[in-house]
This record gives structure tokens, sequence and C-alpha cells, in this order.
């Protein structure tokens, strides 16, 4: 994750992008590098959740449905509270707006504070940007993507920006997504679309560009009831 540069992460809409870059924010979290988590699809509360579950191998579905955790249940997440939502250096900011600007100011303040290696944006297409009225919505997401590279030169950290797919598997409304990046990552479940498949449990994450190395699809495991992507010898 080199300073000034963008990765984007795109997958179709349930395949887990959000999981994977809440994973990732985890652990550079984890290496003591400031982190900001800038979520427009979840509370705070249910990001909090999902790290709990992913940390403590807790069902995701007992910690968000009252009565189903068990006394074990919660005492991990009363071991594992401190250490997560106190001591490591990740923050998670809900935008009371959607708009570009918003997110910047929030950004700075959080770099003033306590320096800043990382911000995770969830996700391109939900942030807005003043445009004028003629603009189109693929000059909008254009903006965005533009805004966040600039952001990440000024305040020389990464950004992970995340991305929806279209059918086609494409950055969903602007091409300038792709190329303002530096790395391009998509995520493929194929139990996503087969639930059938032999290879149920297991994600593709494909390296499209890279241009700090070479391009590869990496196999891992993936484990939705606990919100977590592992290395396939983790399993």
């Amino acid at each position: 994750m080199q300073p000034g540069n963008v990765t984007v992460v795109g997958a179709a809409s349930g395949v887990g992008k959000s999981t994977f870059a809440l994973n990732a924010a985890v652990a550079a979290a984890k290496t003591g590098a400031p982190v900001m988590f800038s979520s427009l699809e979840m509370s705070s509360t249910e990001l909090m959740q999902k790290i709990a579950a992913a940390e403590g191998g807790i069902a995701l579905h007992h910690m968000t449905h009252e009565g189903l955790l068990s006394a074990e249940g919660w005492e991990k997440v009363r071991r594992l509270g401190p250490e997560l939502f106190r001591d490591l250096p990740l923050r998670v900011y809900r935008p009371d707006g959607a708009v570009l600007g918003d997110i910047a100011s929030a950004v700075r303040a959080c770099a003033r504070d306590g320096g800043l290696a990382l911000l995770v944006v969830d996700y391109l297409q939900l942030v807005e940007v003043e445009q004028s009225r003629n603009a189109t919505r693929e000059q909008a997401v254009a903006a965005v993507s533009r805004g966040l590279k600039n952001l990440s030169v000024e305040l020389n950290c990464h950004v992970i920006a995340l991305s929806q797919l279209n059918d086609t598997g494409l950055m969903r409304e602007s091409r300038a997504i792709k190329n303002d990046a530096s790395v391009v990552l998509k995520i493929e479940r194929p139990d996503a679309d087969d639930p059938f498949t032999p290879r149920a449990g297991e994600a593709d994450l494909v390296v499209e560009k890279n241009r700090f190395g070479p391009t590869a699809t990496i196999t891992v495991a993936f484990q939705g009831h606990y919100s977590r992507f592992l290395d396939m010898s983790q399993t």
C-alpha cells in the first residue's frame, strides 16, 4: 500500500468487497498504521460487529440477532473489545452526507489528529460531488475518483476505494476509476452464482492492474459467516 496511490477493489453486489476491505483495514491497523474506514453503506455498529465476528471467529448472525450469542461468544466480544475498539488505530467514520468534500474534511482532521496511513472508502458510486446540472453520472464518478487520488497525494496516504461492477464485470460508470488506480483488484466468488460449485467457499482475487509488480489471480478462502477472507492454509 504505497502512499499517494489508490487501490480499487471491484466486485458485484454481495460478493464481499466491504468484508475484504474491512479485513485489510484491520490488518493494516494491527501493524500500527493509522486507518480510517469511511462507509456510506453500513453503520458504525454494523462495521464493528463485522470486525468482532472476523477477529473472534463468531458467527455474524449470532451478533446481529438478539438472543443468539452464547455466553462464550459474549466473553470473546468482551475480551476483544479493548484490543479492537480502543487500542487499535482504526477509526470508523459514517459521514452525515455522501459529498466528497465532507469525507475529505473528516480525513484531513484525522490526519492532523493522529496521522493517516490508509483511507478506505466504501464505495465510489455512493459518493457525491458538486457538479453542474449537465454533468453525466460518468463525469461525477470520474470526479470522485480523481478527488480520492488527489487526497492520497495531499495526505501522503494510501486509499482503498471500493467499486461496484456491472453485469459484464466492468467498473460501473467510469473508466476513469481504473485509470486513476495504481492497483485494480476484482473479487470473484464461484459460489455467488452457483451454490453447488465444487469451489464453494473459495474466492479469486484477480489483480488486473499493478504498477508495482505482476498481475495474478490469488485463490483464498471466504468465510462469509465470520465476515472474513483467509489464506487457504489458514482454513
